[in-house]
Order: structure tokens, then C-alpha cells, then sequence
């Protein structure tokens, strides 16, 4: 390769190289922004406005239909949805993903702006709001004191100022304020009696709160500015602002002021929202202590929810919040509590990953001491952090953070980054054993296995480069896995091609070769060296010096007295063993005998079967595209692949009958791996007796059939003669027996793994109308019956840091709730321990809060942890759709409650928290207004609706400006007047001749319910009802159930109205379908690059079997751990499929390579499965061992170990729940895999030889 030449040529630029890319790659992971979840852009934007006093009827007509009526023509929108409450419209409009967010924006904002001229003046200018995934607290600051809150409500707001000044946040909300406001309370019976009307006040106060500039005088040399001054110095001023002269009964020679009419007050807004906090454990130097129960209480508390602007870094900008705080002077008696900082979850995660990481090269290098010596362990090993450094500029120059999918793809690549480092380091080894120099050796090496290891890491990264394209939300969350693998990998390959042929020519050393000597300054300067960074090291912290000088010494006597004699007997005496015992066994497996007669039907009649059967079946699918005879050759495809499993079965069972003793004892080893593992976990959860039968019926099968053949002397085999085709009909066999066994022990379907949350939020909504004292009342109740709990259950309180309760919360965006306050809407936070340190698991802990609150009358519940993934839709979620709102409600209603009852009796196991969209009915005093009398005396419907509606909800009159601080000036009926229909019917209207005219002679009044909310879908009325699972039951299989428990109701639906299952399970058909087409894409990248290679179709199609068989070890994983098939397991299954392909590219060309040089193909077979066996064992166990400390959870906290000498150890971790099915897959997958590539693969390469050989001689 002229790479290598050129690479050789150049070994100072490729030292100094390697140094500036490990020193470039540590500051890029520094520096980089570190979040738990990828960013997510989505083009959805949410236009609100609000129409005050507005029934959810009137607005959908006035506001909603107009906009979406505007927004419905633009291009690439692939949803509408919208929710119309009283008083507030919300229309959420989401465009394809490939559309860009800036132009919908501004498409949006054109729209938005023609509809305003369709929309009531009265009506609030809409606003629209992008949706951002991170738009949510990265932090609360709670303030209480034993002062008024509206003092409270100042200091609150002097703090806000402060935070929003630390560099990255976006915005600081305050949650539990009062807001001051100039009120003036009209009597009504007094303005009735001057003959008033509330327009005159209007026009009174606007015309004297003023202040309007004169011009200018110039007199002599002086320029005077004039201005006409009217504005309120003081409230109280307003009280003699002259309304009118006297008229009517009280008519009289003096004038009507202000305070003749309305009590003026400097009062309070009304409350939009309440916040309490209760504590149960604080931070006292750097952990958390319990609290006395003196001090347990419950704090009325004003919150500041703080956001981040996207693409900052979470860690820094929540350390700059809290430095604002501590250093913030607040008043005596005043207590600052921070809970909700999500930055702890962000740096345990990216701990937690960083840890898996460490503890994996630990266990990677570990094995590669044990295969190639401690100086080409440690050389190898290093390609894992370079790489790694490498990738880390590259997705730094792309502006990534380093989230926790990034941080679990290098997890994935830790093995495969140092395949080609392995392959390179040992092919220049085995030169150098041959005599060649230092550098020839090198280059000779290097050049024989560059062209394969390229193709190898081609088929490897063709798996994961279809992924690259996932469409959704989900694809840019997850899409970061593929793209970061595609990173490194690449990266791995540059190391080893172009830098580790300069490195190994220089460090690598064969074991007759002497030390060579180094001079008295090169040992000064390293013993000085290492003598100042143990210094500098001393000097910063202790602790750390002892602890590194015990690892060191620690890792010597181990590496001394354990590793090393362990390695020299493992590479000197058992692998020879091996490598005995496997040339025996792999010439044993490649024997055949062709004399006996019908020898060829005997031994190719199943196999040929099946591939019959699959050749029928492409064509029979083909053709029935065009012609009704494809369904005659799908039929014969079913026979004969019917016969050719029916064959293989019994082949199988031939097999294990001659095996014997060797069946009996593969058996019961079989057996007790079965039980101790299951064992194991029954105690963490149930497994049912079925599951122990069906899963123990198969090695109990093995040992009673390898009985059955210790009883036939004679060892003359009895179908097959060719001990190749033994080998692969067991093995098929084996991969029918394991989805017949996956069928039967099923281990239940998921979509994203369910996490054991650090928060879990207490959702709960009234009937639209509750006021906010009720919301709150209902808040408070729940806290009782938490707190109650909380008393009686120790674990359930030694897993709760703190309680955060807030009343008057908004609605979900996303779903089009409400903005601004939503007064029936409250929502609790429990705020949890570390994960860790947890007493049961807070999905335990969600359990026994949900049985506690769960029957409180008329109020909607929701109960759910905030978990790890992208956003989803409810696992139920059925949307109801057809003609008749009114019946569409109906539907609804009936179908909530056939869920709720199926929820309470369990009719459909695991269903939780049945929610219907459609809100109660909103009670209604209508105004029926005659127009025709109303027009006789001078009055419009303008002129009324006005009245009525400054009457009750008020009217923003003027500013009074106090300093800097503004408050608004609000006219409106007296507290006492508003809370009786009757003042209504007395408000009166003066029209334009001056007459009072009373409402009651123009309008006819009649109480009414109307709709609480109006849900549209794709400007169609839509009624939605959503359920959530229970912890313990995935979303797949609940809604599973639902749908089967619904299906009779669903064919009882009048014609024209429909039930629609959308959400959760929507989403998921979407990802596996695309999951679908990415493996197919990726088989067939791999096959091409396969052909291209091989320049013949055997190797790939060997290849791409050894892929398909690889199955077998996914799904017994998967059936043993009794782990769910979802999302994950499935990435999982696509990345088995590229690291499969990997070993087997190189064990095949090599063979190829052996054929080209004059050996027989048998031999070659042979040659190149004992020279492969060590590099192909090894790969996989690197990739493995990588794997497990994430997988299984083995958590070490490296850096407190170093700094307090505190390892932190522990069993499980958030990341594992997460990321294990996937690890689960791929260690179980490859395993078996390992055993493909050394010993099935051979044998198929020597059938399809055979095969071919036969075809060219007919």
C-alpha cells in the first residue's frame, strides 16, 4: 500500500502527529457541552391566543378556524392539531423533519399575520411559540420566608434579574408570585344611581392619565421643552378623577368622582398560581441528611424555573446559577432551597458512562495481556483512547454534545477500536518473527492486511450507515448511536493504517531481543519526571498520591505474580491445547463419506429443501405483483420448506442421538447454566412456572435423546454420511428450536426500556371552570395522603429528597394545552435520592404513591417518571374521529370508561391513568341579546359584549408608573357584584343619545353547559383518550390488550366514525418498519462490498448466513435474561450484523489468500482456522468484555476513588436499564457468533466449495 510507504517515509510527522492528536482530542472532550439527551430540532410551532370571557364555541369559530384555515395551505406540514379552551385557542402546527425550522418559521409567522385580519380586534395579537425539546428547567431556585410573599414576590424578582445575566440562560420563570395591580372596583347599585355607564370611566381615566409633549419655547438663548403632564403620581390620586356631572336620581350641583362610583385600591392580582415545598433530607457538605421531623413542613415558596439556551453546556451554566445565588443577599429570615437540578443527573450519567468506559479498556486490555503480553497489550490498547481522542475533534467540529447516546457508542465501539490495531500489531509481530527488520516488517505486514481490514471495516460500517437516515424524532435521537460509530471506527481505522505502523515498528520488541540501553539523561529525565507529576499530584490532593501509588503497586503484584504466569500458561500451554483439540474437531466436521448409497440425496435433501423453498419464495412473491400464479409457487414454497424443516428436525435429532455421552454432558451443563441463571434473577422478578418448564424442557430434551443413543452399540450413522452436512442441519435445527422456544417462553415486546426515574410528577387536572382555590384544595389533599405514606412506609421515605408542589401549572404544548395559567391544573413533584442509594426502586416507590391517590371524585390523574429516550405518545392512545361532535363525545365517554373499569378490575393488565381529552361541561350563562330592540334604542352587539365583558373580567385602563416599576390599571365590578349572575342583568349601557339602557330590557338570560374544550385534528373535530402502563408492564403489551378489550366496542361504532390507534404504538411501527428496511439496505451494502472483494458470490452469501444464524444466540440472551424485544435489542441486532461480518471478511480472505499461494482447499480451511482462532477469539471477547460493565452494571467511581479513596461500587445503574437489552443482544449474539466464524463458517465454505465443484463438473 503506498499509504504505508508513504506513512514510513515520514515517522516524525507521524510521531508528532499522534501527540498532537491525543493532547487536541483530551481538550475537545473537556471542552465539549455535556447533556444527558441529544438536542432535538423540531420544526412544531404552537400559536396561542387569548380572547378573555370567550366560550371554547365562540373561540373556535372567532380565532381557531381562521388560523388553521390560513395555516393549512402551507407546504410540507404533516400535522394540525389544536385545543380550544375557554378564553385561549392553541393550534400546534408540525411540519416534515426535513423542512427547515427558520423557513417554516417564517411561513408560519406570514400566515399568523393574514389571519389577524379575520380575527376580533378584541382578541390578544397571537403568539407563536417554537417548540424546543430543552425548553424545560435545568434548575429550581426556591425562596421562602416568614415575611409576606409579596415582599417575597420582590426579592424573587431581584434574584431573577441577577440569574439572567449568567451567560446561557434563556429565560427565568417565576411560579407562586403575587402581582400588584391598581384596582378599581365599580359599586354597581352607585354607578346605577348617577346614571353611569362604565364607558364613561373608561373615557375619564384615559383622557386624564396622560402625558403629551407641548413642543418647544425658545426664549432668549434657552430652548424649553413643554410638556402637558397628567400622568398619576399616586393611586390615590385616581379616586378624585372626575367621571361625569350628576344625572339621574342623585343628580346634583357638584360633580361624580372616581371614588363616588369605585373603591380604588393598591391591591393584588388574583392568584394564578400557588408553589409549596416540603424537605425531607438537605445537602450538608457534599450528601444528603435527614431532617428532624420538627423541621419537616410544609413552605409556601416562590420558584424560579430556570432554562438554558440550546447548545450550551448544562454543568457550567448551572454552576454560574448557583454561584448568583450563593452570592445573592436575601433578608433575614429568609431560606433558599435548590431542588430539580438536572445538572446532577447529567454528571452522575455522563459518570456512569465514563466509568462503563474505563472499566471497559480495564477489561479489554486486560484480555489482550493475557493474548499478546503486557508492551503489545498496552500498545494496542492504546488505539482505544486515540481513536476515541480522534473522534471526539471530529464531532466537536461538528458542534455535538457529549450526551449519553455519543457516550454509549464508544461503549458499543471499545472492542471493535482495537480489531484493527490487533490484526496489524500481531501480522508485524509474526514478520518480525520471520527475520524482517523493524520497518519492513511494517510495511511487509501492514500491506498484507490493509486492503481487508479496509473492506472489513466497509462491511462494519455499512450495517450502521443506513441508520444515519432514520426519519422522526426518534431518528435524531438515536441517530447520534450510528454516526458516532461511523466516527470512530473510521478513526480506528486511521490508527492502525497510518499510525501503528510507525509506532509498533518502533515499540515492538520479540522476546529474544535485549532491552535497549538507554543513556543517563533519558533516565534522568523520566525518573525526574515521573518524581514531579507524583509532586504535583501530592501536592493538589493527598489522597491521590496514596491511591495511585497503591494501584501501582497493586497492578504490579497482580501483573507480577497472577497475570503474567496466567498469560504465559494461557498463550504457552492451554491455547496450543485448544488449538489442538480445534484442528481435530474442525478435520473431524470436514469429513464426509459418499460411498453408501443415495449418499448426495441423503445428506443435501433438508438443506436443499429449504433453499428451494426460499428460491419459490422470492419468486413467488414477484409474481404475485403481477399474476395470480405466484400463490401456485408460494404454495410449493410452503411444502417444501415444510419438508426441508421437517428434515432438518430429525437430522438434529440424529445428531444429539449420536452424540451420546457428549449430548448427555452438554446437557446437563446446558441445564445448570439454565437454572443458576434463572435462579438468579427470580429473585429480582417473577418468573412464572411455564416459562421454567418450556425453557428446561429443551437441555432436559439433549440429555434424554444422548441416553436414549448410550443404548445402540453400533456407531455406523444412520441418515447423513457427511459430517458437514450433520453440522449444519444441527445448526439450523438449533435455529428453529430457538424461535419455537422464544414462542414459547415469549419474553414480551417493548418500545424503549422502562428507567428507574429520579423524578416522578403527580399530574392532576380538574373540570375546565374549577377556580384555583379548588385546584388548590385538591393539591393539598393528595400532599396528606402522600405525606401519610411517606409516615408509614420507610423506603418510600428514604427515597424522597423533597416534594414540590405547584398549583395553576400549563398544559402540555406538544398536545396543545392551555397557556399562561390553567387554574384546574396542578402538578406535584417528588424529587428522589440517587439511584444508588435508593431503598426500592422509585418504580416500587410510583406504585405505592398511585394506590394512595388514585379515587379522588371528578379529578384526572396522571402518575409518571420522568425517564431516558425521546419523547413518545401514551402506549394507549385512541383517537376518535366521524361527523357529530356530539357524538364523537359520546364515543369517547364511553370509551373512557370501559378503560377505567378495564384498569380497576384489570381486564387489561397494567392499564393506568385513563385520560379523556374532551373535558367536562363548562356551566354557561348565556346572553341572548334581541338585536332588533337593542338597534331601536341605539345599541350594537359590540356595544353590549363590551359592557359585559370589562363588567366581569376587567379592563386594562392605563399604567401608573411608580419608578421603574409599572402596574396596570384594571376597572371592573366589585368582588361581591361579580360573584352573582344577577349583577349582570343590572348592568346598564349608555348609548349614544346619553340614555342608560338596562341589559335586562335588550337580552334574555339562561344558565347552560357548554363544552369544556374542542380538540381538531387536521381541522376535524377529534376526541383522544390516552392510558398509561402501569411500572412493571411495557407499552407494547398494554396496548396489545387494549386494542383486543376494545375490539368488540369497535364494531359496534356507527358507520362514519372511527377508532384510530395512534401514540406510543404508531411511532414504534414506524421505527421498527424503518429498522426494517435499514438491516435489508445494510445486508445488501455488506453483500456488494462482500462481492466486490471476493469477486465471487460464495463468500458473501457464507457470510451473510453466519449474520442470519448469529440469531440463535440473540434470542436465547434474550430468553434466558428474560429481556424484552424492543428498540434497542434491535440497533443491537443491526450492529451484531457488522461486527459478524468483520471476523468473517478476514478468516475468508485469508483462506482466499492461502488458495491463491498452491494449498488445497481443505487445508486451507484448516491453515486458516488455526492462524485466525486467536485474533477472531479475540476480537470478540474484547467486544464483549467492553460490553459488560454497562450491561450488568458494574459501576466504579474512578475519579472518587482517586480523590477521596471512595470507590463508590455498585450493582445496576440508571445507564443499564437503558442500554442493557442492546449490550444483551451483542454479547449473546457474538458469543454464539465466535462459534460461527471458527467452526460453522469452515464447514459451509467447504460444502458450497464442494457444491460448486460438483455444479462445474455436471
Amino acid at each position: 500500500m503506498k499509504l504505508t510507504e508513504l506513512t514510513l517515509k515520514n515517522r516524525t510527522v507521524i510521531i508528532i502527529l499522534t501527540v498532537i492528536l491525543i493532547v487536541a482530542g483530551a481538550y475537545s472532550y473537556v471542552t465539549i457541552p455535556k447533556e444527558s439527551q441529544p438536542s432535538i430540532e423540531i420544526p412544531i410551532f404552537i400559536v396561542n391566543t387569548i380572547y378573555p370571557g370567550i366560550s371554547p364555541t365562540d373561540m373556535e369559530s372567532l380565532i381557531t378556524q381562521p388560523i388553521e384555515r390560513e395555516l393549512q395551505g402551507l407546504s410540507g406540514v404533516k400535522e394540525i392539531r389544536s385545543t380550544t379552551t375557554e378564553s385561549v385557542s392553541s393550534v400546534v402546527i408540525e411540519f416534515d423533519l426535513d423542512v427547515s425550522i427558520d423557513l417554516a418559521s417564517q411561513k408560519v409567522r406570514e400566515r399568523v399575520d393574514l389571519a389577524k385580519s379575520s380575527l376580533p380586534p378584541e382578541a390578544e395579537d397571537p403568539i407563536i411559540i417554537e417548540i424546543d425539546i430543552e425548553d424545560l428547567p435545568i434548575v429550581t431556585v426556591n425562596l421562602a420566608a416568614e415575611y409576606p410573599i409579596s415582599t417575597l414576590t420582590d426579592v424573587a424578582e431581584s434574584l431573577q434579574d441577577q440569574i439572567e445575566t449568567v451567560p446561557g440562560i434563556r429565560e427565568v420563570e417565576l411560579v407562586g408570585t403575587i402581582e400588584r395591580e391598581v384596582q378599581l372596583d365599580v359599586d354597581l347599585k352607585r354607578l346605577e344611581g348617577y346614571g353611569l355607564s362604565f364607558g364613561q370611566i373608561i373615557n375619564a381615566l384615559q383622557t386624564r392619565n396622560l402625558t403629551i409633549p407641548g413642543g418647544t419655547v425658545d426664549v432668549e438663548r434657552l430652548n424649553y421643552l413643554v410638556r402637558v403632564s397628567g400622568e398619576f403620581d399616586h393611586p390615590r390620586e385616581i379616586e378624585n378623577v372626575v367621571v361625569a356631572r350628576p344625572m339621574g336620581e342623585k343628580a346634583g350641583p357638584g360633580l361624580v368622582y372616581m371614588k363616588d362610583v369605585a373603591d380604588v385600591q393598591f391591591g393584588f392580582q388574583e392568584r394564578e398560581s400557588y408553589a409549596r415545598l416540603r424537605a425531607y433530607k438537605v445537602d450538608e457538605n457534599g450528601g444528603l441528611t435527614d431532617l428532624p421531623d420538627e423541621q419537616i413542613r410544609d413552605n409556601q415558596v416562590i420558584s424560579l424555573n430556570i432554562k438554558k439556551r440550546p447548545g450550551v453546556n448544562i454543568l457550567d451554566t448551572v454552576e454560574g446559577v448557583v454561584d448568583v445565588v450563593e452570592g445573592f443577599t436575601v433578608p433575614a429570615g429568609t431560606s433558599v432551597i435548590i431542588t430539580g437540578d438536572t445538572s446532577e443527573d447529567v454528571r452522575k450519567l455522563v459518570s456512569d458512562l465514563e466509568n462503563s468506559i474505563i472499566s471497559g479498556m480495564l477489561f479489554v486490555v486486560l484480555v489482550l495481556v493475557f493474548f499478546l503480553g503486557l508492551r503489545n497489550a498496552l500498545l494496542v490498547g492504546a488505539a482505544v483512547p486515540i481513536s476515541i481522542f480522534v473522534g471526539f475533534i471530529v464531532l466537536g467540529v461538528l458542534g455535538y454534545s457529549a450526551n449519553f447516546v455519543i457516550l454509549f457508542s464508544l461503549i458499543i465501539a471499545l472492542g471493535l477500536l482495537v480489531d484493527n490495531s490487533i490484526v496489524v500489531v500481531e501480522n508485524i509481530y509474526r514478520y518480525r518473527e520471520m527475520g524482517y527488520s523493524r520497518f519492513e516488517a511494517a510495511k511487509l505486514a501492514t500491506d498484507e492486511v490493509g486492503y481487508a481490514l479496509i473492506a472489513a471495516t466497509a462491511t462494519l460500517l455499512a450495517a450502521f450507515i443506513p441508520m444515519t437516515f432514520w426519519p422522526g424524532i426518534i431518528g435524531q435521537f438515536m441517530g447520534y448511536l450510528p454516526l458516532t460509530l461511523i466516527i470512530v471506527l473510521l478513526s480506528s481505522l486511521f490508527v492502525a493504517l497510518v499510525l501503528y505502523p510507525v509506532l509498533t515498528g518502533y515499540l515492538v520488541r520479540l522476546d529474544h531481543e535485549e532491552k535497549p540501553e538507554r543513556s543517563t539523561l533519558v533516565k534522568g529525565i523520566l525518573w525526574g519526571g515521573l518524581l514531579f507529576l507524583l509532586i504535583a499530584i501530592g501536592a493538589a490532593n493527598a489522597i491521590t498520591l496514596v491511591v495511585t501509588l497503591l494501584t501501582i503497586v497493586f497492578f504490579y503484584l497482580t501483573f507480577r505474580f497472577f497475570v503474567q504466569p496466567s498469560s504465559a500458561y494461557f498463550t504457552g500451554v492451554l491455547i496450543p491445547r485448544v488449538l489442538v483439540y480445534y484442528k481435530a474437531m474442525l478435520r473431524n466436521f470436514l469429513k464426509r463419506d459418499y460411498s453408501v448409497k443415495h449418499a448426495l440425496l441423503r445428506n443435501t435433501l433438508s438443506l436443499g429443501s429449504l433453499t428451494l423453498a426460499l428460491i419459490l419464495a422470492i419468486l413467488g412473491g414477484l409474481v404475485s405483483l403481477f399474476s395470480p400464479a405466484g400463490s401456485f409457487l408460494l404454495l410449493l414454497a410452503g411444502i417444501a420448506g415444510g419438508a426441508g424443516a421437517l428434515g432438518v428436525l430429525i437430522h438434529t435429532i440424529e445428531t444429539i442421538f449420536l452424540g451420546r455421552m457428549i449430548s448427555v454432558k452438554t446437557g446437563l451443563y446446558v441445564l445448570a447454566f439454565i437454572v443458576i441463571l434463572l435462579g438468579s434473577l427470580s429473585f429480582f422478578r417473577e418468573i412464572d412456572l411455564q416459562t421454567w418448564i418450556v425453557i428446561l424442557s429443551a437441555p432436559s430434551f439433549i440429555i434424554l435423546v444422548g441416553l436414549m443413543g448410550m443404548l445402540r452399540r453400533s456407531r455406523k450413522p444412520l441418515l447423513l454420511t457427511d459430517n458437514r452436512s450433520m453440522m449444519l442441519n444441527t445448526v439450523m435445527g438449533t435455529f428453529f428450536a430457538i424461535f419455537m422456544l422464544f414462542g414459547g417462553a415469549p419474553t414480551g415486546v417493548e418500545f424503549f426500556p422502562s428507567t428507574d426515574p429520579n423524578r416522578i410528577n403527580i399530574d392532576l387536572e380538574g373540570p375546565i371552570g374549577m377556580n384555583i382555590e379548588e385546584s388548590n384544595r385538591i393539591a393539598q389533599d393528595v400532599q396528606t395522603r402522600l405525606y401519610a405514606l411517606i409516615d408509614q412506609d420507610d423506603a418510600v421515605r428514604d427515597n424522597i429528597e423533597n416534594i414540590q408542589t405547584n398549583v395553576g401549572v400549563g398544559g402540555d404544548p406538544l398536545s396543545g394545552g392551555a397557556i399562561g395559567a390553567s387554574p384546574e391544573r396542578s402538578r406535584l413533584t417528588l424529587n428522589l435520592i440517587e439511584f444508588g442509594d435508593r431503598k426500592e426502586s422509585s418504580s416500587v416507590t410510583m406504585t405505592k404513591i398511585r394506590d394512595v391517590v388514585r379515587d379522588i371524585p371528578d379529578i384526572l390523574i396522571k402518575i409518571e417518571g420522568e425517564e431516558q429516550g425521546p419523547p413518545t405518545g401514551a402506549p394507549v392512545n385512541i383517537e376518535v374521529s366521524g361527523q357529530d361532535f356530539d357524538e364523537i363525545v359520546r364515543i369517547s365517554r364511553e370509551v373512557t370508561q370501559l378503560m377505567r373499569e378495564a384498569s380497576v378490575s384489570q381486564a387489561v393488565p397494567g392499564l393506568v391513568d385513563v385520560k379523556n381529552n374532551v373535558s367536562g361541561g363548562l356551566p354557561e350563562y348565556r346572553i341572548e341579546v334581541d338585536y332588533e330592540k337593542a338597534s331601536r334604542l341605539g345599541l350594537s352587539m359590540l356595544d353590549v359584549a363590551q359592557t359585559v365583558r370589562i363588567a366581569n373580567n376587567g379592563l386594562e385602563t392605563g399604567k401608573w408608573r411608580d419608578g421603574e416599576d409599572e402596574y396596570d390599571i384594571v376597572l371592573r365590578l366589585r368582588p361581591e357584584d361579580r360573584r352573582e349572575l344577577e349583577s349582570l342583568r343590572n348592568l346598564t349601557i349608555r348609548n349614544p343619545m346619553g340614555a342608560a339602557v338596562p341589559l335586562s330590557a335588550i337580552a334574555t338570560f339562561t344558565e347552560d353547559v357548554g363544552l369544556g374544550s374542542i380538540t381538531r385534528v387536521d381541522l376535524q373535530r377529534t376526541a383522544t383518550i390516552e392510558g398509561q402502563a402501569a411500572p412493571g408492564f411495557s407499552g407494547p403489551e398494554v396496548f396489545a390488550a387494549a386494542q383486543e378489550f376494545l375490539k368488540e366496542y369497535e364494531a359496534t361504532l356507527p358507520n362514519g366514525y372511527r377508532m384510530s390507534y395512534t401514540g406510543e404504538n404508531e411511532e414504534q411501527a414506524e421505527a421498527f418498519g424503518f429498522l426494517s428496511v435499514a438491516l435489508l439496505i445494510g445486508f445488501s451494502l455488506i453483500f456488494l462490498i462482500m462481492l466486490a472483494k471476493f469477486n465471487n458470490v460464495i463468500s458473501p452469501l457464507i457470510i451473510m448466513t453466519a449474520v442470519g444464524l448469529s440469531l440463535i444466540g440473540v434470542l436465547l440472551g434474550l430468553i434466558l435474561t428474560r429481556t424484552p424485544f424492543g428498540l434497542m435489542t434491535f440497533i443491537g441486532v443491526i450492529s451484531l450484523a457488522g461486527i459478524v461480518c468483520v471476523n468473517n471478511v478476514v478468516l475468508l480472505d485469508y483462506v482466499k489468500q492461502l488458495t491463491e499461494k498452491g494449498l488445497a482447499k481443505r487445508h486451507a480451511i484448516l491453515e486458516a482456522g488455526l492462524i485466525r482462532f486467536r485474533p477472531v477469539l479475540l476480537t470478540a471477547a474484547t467486544t464483549i468484555l467492553g460490553l459488560v460493565p454497562l450491561t450488568f452494571g458494574i459501576n466504579i467511581d474512578f475519579v472518587n476513588l482517586f480523590v477521596n479513596f471512595d470507590p463508590n461500587f455498585q450493582l445496576g445503574s440508571e445507564s443499564t436499564a437503558f442500554w442493557g437489552p442492546m449490550g444483551t443482544a451483542i454479547i449473546s449474539g457474538l458469543t454464539f457468533a465466535t462459534f460461527l466464524t471458527l467452526v460453522v463458517v469452515p464447514v459451509l465454505y467447504s460444502a458450497f466449495e464442494s457444491l460448486a465443484a460438483r455444479i462445474s463438473r455436471a
